[in-house]
This record gives structure tokens, sequence and C-alpha cells, in this order.
């Protein structure tokens, strides 16, 4: 089951994803016109590089001011209740909400790439190495994963001509060259784990509508100029009714129209093609450095940014007073025992403090990996006395968060934090 940090991963990388998907879709049109059809699914990787750069360890260079997180919690907790982060049952809920909606797309995808294989009848395997099944629709088509195959239809030969066949074959070859199968496995996998995402199936509807288009300019960059013959080809080919996840095929989502006016434009010549390298991977950066810089500092970051007095161990029972109201000021901090074993670990405590001080709920906001390290360190939070924070004059109760990291070298552990 997947919990509280898995889902705070998954709804990070859907809003990065959507956000490089937007800007695709509306420079998709723009690129295809100016550059052509290539350039427009190349564009299509900024996608999976925003995702990924959302996994990469978290800017530290510029933390946010912890006044500004400070205003912002207290909102989100009036909302939500109490507690500003999910409670163990509603982690659960959506943790097997989001596994059941993935399992449902799973099982939807692979039910239309047995129903598309299972409509093709016995496959036959030709002296070329091609494969011809007993059906029509569909084909010719790319199928399967590992090893894929080129399918043909029963009537190839009398449906094509001997040119029509080269160049139907050329397309399906180009396929194969550009690993299109992994990257529809790709979209595939995608649709299953971000199966909440409402943009997801237009932008993958229209990566594969480019990927089509690519494929069909550079059929006629190789094909010197048979640009009717490969129209005549298009008309002729028989449209499957359902779609082929792992696979590329001819079907009735593809803008049959729009592909046949496609081959009016001319081929990209090598300028045109350095360019559209060159803005692919400008726009792939751009929005992969930019989901990367837009992270959170680390809590711990924000932590030794609010209060670095604080990161070293306790100096006594008591702290000095007159300690700034954005840092923890402890009145009694005594360090958690440090479990038996050798892993260290960092985790996030979350803790409710009553105007005399006293801790009255303590919750792991980031647990470190290993329970007892989670264990000891809310039983030594339970026991911690804060100075609280004032309002006119008068102590309140307040919320704080206290980082507490677990040194394997030294055999102890250190809290540091700042109030929310």
């Amino acid at each position: 089951m997947i919990g509280l940090e898995g889902l705070r991963v998954l709804l990070a990388t859907a809003l990065a994803g959507s956000v490089a998907m937007v800007a695709v879709l509306a420079l998709r049109g723009m690129v295809r016109r100016r550059l052509g059809a290539s350039a427009a699914y190349l564009l299509w990787l900024a996608v999976p590089v925003a995702m990924v750069a959302l996994l990469l360890p978290a800017p530290r260079g510029a933390v946010l001011p912890v006044h500004a997180i400070d205003a912002v919690l207290p909102a989100a907790r009036t909302v939500l209740g109490h507690s500003s982060t999910l409670s163990l049952p509603w982690t659960s809920t959506l943790g097997g909400a989001w596994l059941a909606g993935a399992l449902l797309a799973m099982a939807g995808l692979l039910r239309q790439q047995r129903r598309f294989v299972r409509g093709l009848g016995t496959l036959r395997r030709r002296d070329d190495g091609l494969w011809q099944a007993q059906a029509t629709a569909g084909l010719p088509a790319v199928l399967g994963l590992w090893p894929p195959r080129i399918v043909l239809p029963a009537d190839f030969e009398r449906r094509y001509t001997a040119q029509e066949q080269r160049l139907v074959l050329l397309h399906e070859q180009v396929h194969l060259r550009r690993g299109d199968i992994a990257v529809n496995a790709l979209l595939a996998a995608l649709q299953c784990v971000y199966w909440f995402n409402p943009l997801l199936p237009l932008a993958l509807r229209r990566c594969r509508e480019d990927q089509e288009f690519s494929c069909d300019e550079r059929v006629i960059a190789r094909s010197d100029g048979a640009r009717r013959s490969y129209g005549n080809a298009m008309l002729k080919t028989g449209l499957a009714l359902s779609s082929l996840p792992l696979g590329c095929h001819w079907q009735d989502r593809h803008p049959l129209k729009e592909r046949i006016a496609m081959l009016k434009r001319p081929v990209p010549g090598k300028g045109q093609w350095f360019g559209m390298l060159l803005l692919a991977a400008g726009v792939s950066l751009a929005l992969g450095f930019a989901a990367w810089a837009a992270q959170p500092a680390p809590s711990d970051a924000l932590a030794t940014s609010a209060a670095p007095a604080l990161a070293a161990p306790p100096r006594g029972d008591t702290e000095p007073t007159g300690v700034p109201a954005d840092n923890i000021a402890f009145a009694r901090r005594s360090p958690p025992r440090y479990p038996p074993g050798t892993h260290a670990g960092r985790l996030l405590l979350q803790i409710d403090v009553a105007a005399d001080g006293t801790a009255t709920d303590v919750r792991i906001e980031r647990g470190s990996g290993h329970a007892d390290l989670d264990e000891a360190a809310v039983e030594a939070a339970r026991g911690w006395r804060f100075l609280p924070v004032r309002k006119d004059g008068k102590p309140v109760a307040g919320t704080v968060r206290v980082p507490v990291l677990f040194d394997r070298g030294a055999g102890r552990a250190a809290g540091k934090g700042s109030v929310q």
C-alpha cells in the first residue's frame, strides 16, 4: 500500500507532468507547422523529464521563508481539521483508492490488448520473417513489446501494389527502429499510475497522433517523393475499432484526413532537423529545471535555516529566554533513546503544544523508514516541554515541527525545528 510520502510524490509528479502536458499541447501545432511533425513528437519528451526532475534532491540554495509557510499552514489546518497532515485512516483510504484505480486501468488496457490480438486470428510466420494474420482490420501493425513483430493483413499482396507494400513496410520499420513500442508501453504505464489525471487521456491521444505524423514524415523523406502512392496506401488500410496499448497500428482515432494533408508539406531539411533537436532539448530541460527548482526545500533544511542554533544537542534543562517566536524554544528536551542496531534515519514530528508548554499530541509527518526510530522519537517528544509563543503577553497554544536526526556514528539522536 502506498504511504503518505508516496501519495505526495504521486501528486507532485502528476502536477509537474500536467504543467508539461499543457505546454506541449500549446506548442505542438505551431512547432509542427514550422519545423515538422517529428519536432512536435520530440516535444513530448518534456513530460517524463519534468516528472523525473521532481525525484531528484530538492535545491537547497534558496530556502523559502519559514514565516511564509507558517502563514499558510494554520489556514490549511482550519480547512482539514486540527492536523495539517493526513491521519492513518485517510492515508490508507486514499492509497487504497489509488491502487484500485491503477489496477482497473491496467485491467482495461490488458483487455484492449487481448481483444485486438484475438481479433487477428492465427498468426503465420512468413518466409521473409514477417507475420501474417487471418484478419485485416488495423493492419499492418507492430505488435508486442518483446519481441515486437510486424503483422500484415491476410490480403496484403492483393490490397497493395508493390510500391505501396514497400512504403507500408517502411512505415512499420520506422516504428521499430525508433522504439515507438517502448514509448507506447511508457504511455500505458502512465495511464495506469496517473489514472486520476483528467488531462492525461487527451495528452496520450495527441502524443500518439504526433507519433504517426512523425512516422509518415520519415517515410516520405526516404521514399523519394512517392507521396501519392503512400496516400493511396493509407486509404486502403483497414482501421481498427479498438486500440492497441502495446503496439503501433492504424485505428479510427488517427486523423486520416490530416495525415494525408500532411503529405503535401515539404520534408524538413538538415537545418530544420537541427532546430527541432535544439527546441525539444531546450523545452525539456527548461520544464525539468522549473519542476526541480519549484520543489520546497527539505524540512530539515528549513528548520536549520530558521533555527541553526538548535541543531546542537541539548545544553541543559532550560533554554535561554528571549528566543524569537519563529524558533523552537525548549524548556526541557531529552534526546530520544537510540534503539539497538546500526541504522540511522531522519524524521519529522508535528507536535501540538499547550499554553503551559506541554506536548498534547505528537504525530509523525514524515517517517524515517524505521519503525523503532519513529517510536523512540515519539516517545521522547511526549516528555518535552516548550516555551510557548506569547500573544499579547500571554502564552498561547500552537504547533511545532521538529526534525529529528538519528546519527549512526554518534549513537544518539538530535532534535531541531521551527514553529509553524
